[in-house]
């Protein structure tokens, strides 16, 4: 037998959690074809790995890397990813997914779009089979996997900013959509209820959403309706229940009504004061799953995250929230509340970082904190704030430091990222212009070398964590593994030079050791050459 590609001599960590093994590994046809002792076999070329460590390529179960990929050189802006070895991400996540749109939801998906990256979304399809179909025809730099975002269902039946819950008509359209996207190759559906409109909906709907995957065995996901102790969202006492602690429960009582598999979306704690609940918080996760609920959750390695910069203001202000931002006295009003409620929270706008202003008169400030951009602009810190937020039409982008911890304290984000239900996923933007999340260039060799060399996990279970694990969340059996007759997508890296080295002063910095990346047995960066040309990924329907 011969094979087009040999890795030979190589250490190999399969993805399973299992210890690491000595074998050379063969692809053929874009698989696995044999793993061993394949000295006799020929190779079309060969890549001494001796000294070398063998992975499955890593799969990111939280992105939003789908909506760059209709952009003919997505490839060259997705270099970080696939850099730091990833093969395969899953989009859709928070609620918004491309697809499926109709007339009434087209500028909303547009507008979406532009929280994601530099230009809005050039929109060729409505339902989900035919943005698949696009991204298929055209190609792709790496495999996707997409869920259906209920935001983006619910803006297509009742516009993006209606507040009322959808009547029994209204459903039964959003059910319809639904469904034909899972149909037309899904792996399941999202919620963002921290958004418009998720952040309206209430948990009937919601388990309704649900029970539409759970007719297909498919993943139900959800970004939480808080993630701090306190929050705008609820009414109720936060000293007898904490809000976050809520918000799990609540999608937790969702899913088990439903009778659907949960995947609880970048499990953090926002603010000082919120980081020491995050073991009730887990508590509250391994009851449900000991009572049989099969949930899991995911989380990156970072104290801080990115988001649209109007995540702060309360739901009931969103429907008009321009006009409020422009009346001097709104805003003072909202001035007081939001330094009330971030006090409680141990968190402000002092600890928020601009990534993207998108606004003509605020770009110059990308990359800087909030006091130090309004201090150059001659402003209050909230009125720099709420204007960037106004004249950006809410695609202003930020970072919020303080989630799960800061520097010196990082107990709550630890804890997270070593339990068994976490998987490790980016959930950043990356965009051409603009101050990038450290998150797009070193989330998966961070965890691979800072969190395994200071004793968090061993090496495997870190691999397992970013491959095996994601791939059994969403029932893949060919990708995630090295296996034979699963899909080469593999990574070839030195654990000895292994490194991230992007940081929050300095993001836009490639990791160092990760010295092959393969997609689909295609060579796509070898040593500090990236092929952005390659696409050869794939669509990968359910």
């Amino acid at each position: 037998m011969n094979c087009e590609l040999k890795l030979s001599g190589g250490r190999v960590i399969d993805g399973s959690g299992a210890v690491a093994f000595k074998a050379d590994v063969a692809v053929t046809d874009g698989a696995i074809s044999a793993i061993g002792d394949l000295a006799g076999l020929e190779a079309a070329q060969t890549i001494d790995c001796s000294g070398k460590t063998i992975t499955p390529g890593f799969i990111d179960i939280h992105s939003h890397a789908d909506f760059y990929l209709p952009s003919a050189d997505h490839g060259v802006l997705l270099e970080p990813f696939i850099r730091q070895g990833m093969t395969s991400f899953v989009g859709g996540n928070c609620g918004f997914s491309p697809a499926p749109i109709n007339d009434l939801s087209r500028e909303a998906v547009g507008e979406a779009s532009k929280l994601m990256g530099d230009e809005p979304l050039e929109i060729r399809w409505q339902t989900m089979a035919e943005f698949l179909d696009f991204l298929d025809g055209n190609g792709v730099a790496l495999n996707i996997a997409e869920l259906v975002g209920h935001g983006t269902v619910r803006s297509a039946v009742t516009g993006p900013l209606t507040v009322d819950a959808p009547n029994a008509d209204e459903l039964a359209e959003m059910e319809r959509m639904t469904r034909q996207a899972l149909d037309d190759g899904c792996v399941g559906v999202s919620t963002g209820l921290g958004y418009p409109p998720g952040i309206f909906s209430g948990e009937e709907e919601l388990t309704e959403f649900a029970r539409w995957a759970a007719r297909d065995s498919k993943l139900f996901t959800s970004h939480l309706r808080a993630y701090s102790w306190i929050s705008p969202v609820y009414q109720s006492d936060p000293s007898q229940s904490p809000h976050n602690i809520e918000a799990i429960k609540e999608v937790l009582n969702i899913a088990k009504a439903a009778g659907v598999k949960l995947q609880l979306s970048h499990q953090i704690f926002v603010g000082r004061n919120t980081w020491p609940n995050h073991a009730d918080a887990i508590a509250a996760i391994e009851e449900a799953r000991e009572d049989g609920l099969d949930v899991a959750f995911d989380a990156f390695p970072y104290t801080a995250g990115n988001t649209t910069a109007s995540v702060l203001f309360p739901p009931e202000l969103l429907p008009d929230l321009e006009n409020v931002l422009a009346d001097p006295e709104q805003l003072n009003a909202m001035r007081a509340l939001g330094d009330m409620m971030f006090g409680q929270i141990g968190f402000s706008l002092e600890d928020i970082q601009i990534m993207t202003a998108n606004a003509p008169s605020f770009d110059e400030y990308d990359g800087l904190f909030i006091p130090e951009a309004a201090a150059r602009a001659g402003m209050d810190i909230w009125e720099f704030y709420g204007r960037m937020v106004a004249e950006s039409q809410r695609s202003a982008r930020v970072l919020i430091h303080t989630y799960s911890g800061e520097t010196g304290d990082e107990s709550a984000l630890r804890a997270v990222l070593a339990h068994p239900l976490c998987t490790i996923e980016t959930d950043t933007f990356l965009t051409a212009r603009g101050h990038q999340n450290p998150a797009a260039y070193g989330t998966f060799p961070r965890a691979l070398s800072t969190y395994v060399r200071e004793g968090l996990f061993p090496f495997e279970e870190a691999v397992y964590k970013m491959t095996g694990a994601a791939a059994e969340r969403l029932g893949w059996r060919d990708r995630g593994w090295v296996r034979e007759n699963c899909a080469a997508d593999l990574v070839v890296l030195d654990t000895d030079e292994l490194a991230d080295t992007a940081t929050f002063e300095k993001p836009a910095c490639f990791p160092r050791g990760i010295e092959h990346v393969f997609i689909n047995g295609t060579h796509v960066v070898d040593g500090d050459s990236y092929d952005a040309a390659a696409r050869a990924g794939r669509v990968l329907r359910s």
